[in-house]
C-alpha cells in the first residue's frame, strides 16, 4: 500500500491543462484591456493637441491672413488647422482605421463659463472610442476642449470678428 506524502500531490490528468486555459484567458484579457486603455489615453493626448492647434488658429488666424475677416472663415480654418495636426500624426492605430475625431470651433464673447476675457477662440473634439481587443466593454467618448484669448482684435473688428 503506498501513501501520499504530505505536501505531495498526485494530479488528474488534465488538470494542468485546464489550469493553463483559464490563466492565459485572464492574460490576454488583461493584455487587451492595457493596450487599449493605452490607446484611449493616446487619443485623449492626441485630441487635446488638435483642439490647441485650432483653437490658436482661431487666435491668430485674422492676423495671419488679413483676408479672413469673417467669422464662419476663421471657424473653418480653425477646422482645417486641426485636420492638419491630425494629419500630422501617426494615427492609425489610435483611431482604428476611422474617419478621426469631430472638431467644432467657435469665436466666444463674454462666456461666463470661461476665465479667459471677452474675447476667445474654442475648439471641441470629440471621438467615440471602441475598444478593438477587448469588445465586451462598450465604447465610451472622449472629448477634450481648448479655449484661448484672442490678444489682438485687428482695427475695424469687432469680438466675435
Amino acid at each position: 500500500m503506498t501513501f501520499a506524502r504530505p505536501g505531495h500531490h498526485h494530479a488528474r490528468p488534465g488538470q494542468s491543462l485546464v489550469e493553463f486555459a483559464l490563466l492565459a484567458t485572464t492574460l490576454v484579457l488583461m493584455l487587451g484591456l492595457a493596450v487599449d486603455g493605452a490607446r484611449a489615453f493616446s487619443a485623449w493626448i492626441v485630441m487635446g493637441n488638435i483642439a490647441r492647434a485650432a483653437a490658436q488658429y482661431g487666435t491668430i488666424g485674422p492676423i495671419m491672413d488679413p483676408a479672413v475677416d469673417e467669422e464662419h472663415e476663421i471657424e473653418a480654418g480653425m477646422v482645417a488647422a486641426a485636420e492638419d495636426e491630425l494629419n500630422d500624426q501617426v494615427l492609425a492605430f489610435v483611431f482604428n482605421g476611422t474617419a478621426g475625431p469631430d472638431v467644432t470651433a467657435e469665436l466666444i464673447q463674454d462666456d461666463p463659463n470661461t476665465a479667459v476675457g471677452d474675447c476667445a477662440a474654442r475648439a471641441t473634439v470629440s471621438f467615440d472610442f471602441e475598444p478593438l481587443f477587448v469588445p465586451v466593454f462598450p465604447g465610451f467618448d472622449i472629448q477634450r476642449q481648448a479655449t484661448m484669448r484672442i490678444q489682438y482684435v485687428p482695427q475695424g473688428f469687432e469680438c466675435p470678428l
